[in-house]
């Protein structure tokens, strides 16, 4: 079967080291973490073994080289989100990014306030918005989801009010695969003065993102949900937005002047990138960009689409099998959980695991939506560049033989 250009899906896995050194690995799990081909591995260890030094501060070669790398790297991650470089700060991953903007939008909250967020929300995202709610004496409300698991639009308009300050959205499910429409969410919001923050980390592994079209004010994601290293991710801030807000974190390398009774800060995006950052992680998720495009969305797209179609048959193929979520190709992604009855999900995933199928099993950082489902949690399987119809067939022979021993 022909994959993205004129590349088999042979070669594809071949860019990926691990599939050549576990090659009866069948790799369900790409929504905890995505595996890392040569290309992104190669352009990390370049900056290790030849130019490692810090970047903004050394006036030496080596130093040079490492800053010219980083900037160019904010510039490549911009082009390929469709933002502008003074809009790509670089954190540890979503869940600071996250945390850093509700503490920066915290001042902003008043008794009574409201911030919305959808029922679908990871942890990561839900969290550190209950906390600013709490202590500013404001509302965090949800946004329900309709029988198919899709947002509930129609109560979303009537919960805007102009008490809602803040909006938190993620533009794909973890649990459910939806994708939601952040580009309407974003109008509505918007309408009301709302601002509108969007966890993107499931999203950027399988769609192009333009944070333009969507019109977001703030944007999330993280490197390794996407072909990148672990331990970076990307903190989109819209620019006005930026320039308006204070840093959380303070330290080296973000300010302009300190004296003993005053300091300022430096321009967006440096102002929020305190200390020394995760540099080769950077470098990484630049190549990691530079991988997704070269193969092409539209190939990409269509591909996932064919392998999602073939989960989800499989699955239903069971029959008793329940899949949480959509069993239609709109507006969903790879991401399938489902539950087995009277069969815990660990279990299931533990017996894969031991057939070399790894899956993941449990409430995934979204429990007030995977408690509602079953108390236990769900299993899931999710799909990457490199899934073929192959490990789709073997997930679930070997969910097959996991049902039959522990029923």
């Amino acid at each position: 079967m022909e994959t993205p250009g004129s590349r088999t899906i042979e070669d594809i896995k071949r860019d990926f080291p691990i599939f050549r050194n576990r090659p009866n690995l069948a790799y369900l799990d790409n929504a905890a973490t995505s595996q890392l081909p040569s290309m992104v591995l190669e352009a990390m260890v370049d900056f290790e073994v030849n130019y490692r030094a810090n970047v903004h501060r050394g006036l030496y070669p080596e130093a040079e080289l490492a800053t010219n790398a980083y900037e160019a790297a904010r510039a490549e991650v911009a082009t390929f989100i469709n933002a502008e470089p003074q809009e790509i700060s670089f954190t540890s991953g979503s869940t600071a990014s996250l945390q850093m903007l509700a503490a920066m939008l915290s001042p902003r909250l008043q008794p009574g306030d409201n911030i919305l967020v959808s029922s679908m929300e990871h942890h990561s995202a839900l969290l550190p918005f209950k906390k600013i709610a709490a202590e500013r004496a404001s509302m965090i409300t949800t946004i329900p989801h309709d029988a198919d698991y899709r947002l509930d639009l129609a109560t979303f308009k009537l919960m805007l009010s102009q008490r809602v300050k803040i909006v938190v959205i993620t533009a794909a499910s973890n649990v459910l695969g939806t994708v939601n429409p952040i580009a309407d969410i974003v109008e509505l919001a918007h309408q009301h003065g709302a601002l509108v923050i969007v966890d993107a980390a499931q999203y950027v592994p399988h769609l192009p993102l333009s944070v333009k079209a969507w019109g977001a004010d703030a944007v999330v994601f993280s490197a390794h949900k996407m072909y990148g290293p672990l331990g970076v991710g990307v903190l989109f801030i819209e620019q006005s937005l930026g320039e308006q807000l204070t840093p959380s974190n303070l330290g080296g390398g973000m300010m302009r002047e300190v004296t003993s009774s005053a300091m300022s800060y430096e321009d967006a995006p440096w102002k929020f990138e305190s200390g020394t950052p995760n540099i080769p992680g950077v470098i990484g998720l630049a190549a990691a960009c530079r991988y997704l495009s070269s193969l092409g969305w539209s190939n990409i797209i269509v591909r996932e689409e064919e392998m999602t179609r073939l989960l989800i048959v499989g699955l239903l193929s069971l029959g008793d099998v329940r899949i949480i979520g959509s069993l239609t190709m709109n507006d969903r992604l790879g991401v399938v959980s489902f539950t087995v009855p009277g069969l815990h999900p660990h279990d299931l995933a533990t017996i894969l695991g031991e057939q070399g199928v790894a899956i993941r099993a449990g409430h995934h950082c979204a429990m007030p939506l995977t408690s509602s489902i079953s108390p236990t949690g769900v299993a899931r399987a999710s799909l990457g560049l490199y899934t073929t119809a192959e490990d789709i067939a073997r997930f679930i022979q070997g969910l097959k033989a996991a049902r039959q021993k522990l029923a």
